[in-house]
């Protein structure tokens, strides 16, 4: 374990959610102001893409944890069920805590139709957040998805009010290409936003805040070793966190003061030896 050595208090740089290490960009700030406008307005939905490792799951997280999201919605979120269709309907009417048994998809939806449409049912409006939307790969889903847009809340005189639901879908960027084969779906969700790589001057501020947050000292790497992070790890806070990690394990091991461009450049061999992960879309590898 390298935390004494590096004089800190927490493990800066592992891949687990962690609101203390929370860094927004501008670019996670402004989706996350997007988001939260468009569940205020009470729209039908959004989509948030990006590459693997880019934060969207971040994102969510932070939705779910938001003050005025909370005062204004029930949160539900959960990444794509097995089961297809099916498996999402269940989730969907447990999450809502429907006491009956799950039969079919139409019986779900009219169970759902049901608990809107009683006055006494205590349903409020509800986001319903999917990760990993890229999984989906029947179009009966992304009709269920439909099918949930077209539900309304009423007045007090039993008029159609507002949307009942919200959808957010996260996905990795394939996934605008995918919902495009549901136009009438790829219309209601209106906004849509991309989550782009760290440039250099993020990526730095990317490692001193989580340095920072474990309670150690930005400078102990070396302001050279921050142009060899930000380009090995394409901008992606999941690749930064790996060759962080092994860069300190390294320099722990070797009794290093601080992290040189050696470390890095040695932590980044390290990690291509390692057998990659490849993107079961794109065909492409990620460290």
């Amino acid at each position: 374990m390298y935390l004494d050595h590096w004089k800190l208090k927490q493990q800066p740089f592992q891949n687990v959610a962690n609101s203390s290490f929370t860094y927004l960009s501008e670019q996670h700030q402004e989706g996350l102001a997007r988001l939260i406008f468009a569940i205020q307005g009470r729209r039908l939905g959004a989509i948030l893409v990006g590459t693997y490792g880019s934060g969207k799951s971040m994102i969510l997280e932070l939705l779910a944890r938001n003050d005025t999201v909370a005062a204004r919605t029930r949160f539900i979120q959960f990444d794509v069920p097995h089961g297809g269709a099916s498996g999402l309907a269940r989730q969907l009417q447990s999450a809502l805590h429907i006491d009956l048994p799950y039969h079919d998809i139409g019986t779900a939806l009219e169970n759902i139709r049901a608990l809107i449409a009683d006055p006494q049912g205590g349903f409020r409006h509800t986001t319903l957040a999917i990760d990993e939307a890229q999984l989906i790969k029947d179009p009966e889903t992304f009709e269920l998805l439909h099918r949930l847009t077209n539900f309304r809340t009423s007045d007090a005189l039993g008029r159609p009010e507002a949307s009942a639901f919200t959808l957010i879908l996260a996905g990795h960027v394939l996934f605008e290409k995918m919902i495009q084969k549901d136009a009438a779906l790829r219309q209601r969700l209106s906004l849509v936003w991309h989550l782009e790589p760290l440039d250099l001057r993020q990526t730095a501020d990317y490692v001193a805040n989580r340095m920072r947050a474990a309670g150690g000292e930005i400078g102990v790497f070396e302001p050279d070793t921050l142009s060899e992070i930000a380009s090995s790890s394409g901008g992606l806070p999941r690749s930064i966190n790996n060759i962080c990690d092994v860069a300190l394990m390294l320099g722990y091991s070797m009794k290093a003061q601080r992290i040189n461009r050696r470390l890095i450049l040695q932590a980044i061999d390290e990690l291509k030896s390692e057998r990659p992960n490849r993107d079961p879309l794109s065909g492409q590898t990620h460290p």
